[in-house]
């Protein structure tokens, strides 16, 4: 179950007529970060959690507070030197990666706001 941010996140996609959200969760050996893909757009954390969801909750987030005034920043926004709301393909083929973490290999977890995400 996602939290408010990934509820808020795709309320707002839906109320503009873009895709849902698609986070793409990553695990290392200090935690877990996200990217979500939002209209075109990527946004992510800035650090490692310790859950995937708390790492999807904190991607929604940034990307709400970009989003929700898209049409006075042009969806992205630049603080602490990482630039948010980079624009992406949705088909670069980027969302098949798989990763090593302690000699297990760990794919990309994909979900949309509407489902969970797990690993291999």
């Amino acid at each position: 179950m996602g939290g408010f941010y990934m509820a808020y996140l795709e309320s707002l996609c839906r109320r503009r007529g873009w895709r849902d959200p698609l986070y793409e969760t990553y695990r290392s050996s200090s935690g877990y970060t996200c990217l979500v893909l939002v209209n075109g757009r990527e946004y992510q954390t800035d650090l490692a959690y310790e859950s995937d969801g708390l790492a999807q909750e904190n991607a929604a987030m940034r990307a709400f507070m970009v989003c929700r005034n898209f049409s006075v920043n042009g969806g992205m926004l630049a603080r602490n030197g990482v630039v948010q709301g980079l624009p992406a393909n949705e088909h670069s083929g980027r969302h098949r990666r798989h990763h090593r973490h302690g000699g297990r290999s760990h794919s990309v977890n994909l979900s949309s706001s509407s489902s969970t995400t797990s690993s291999e």
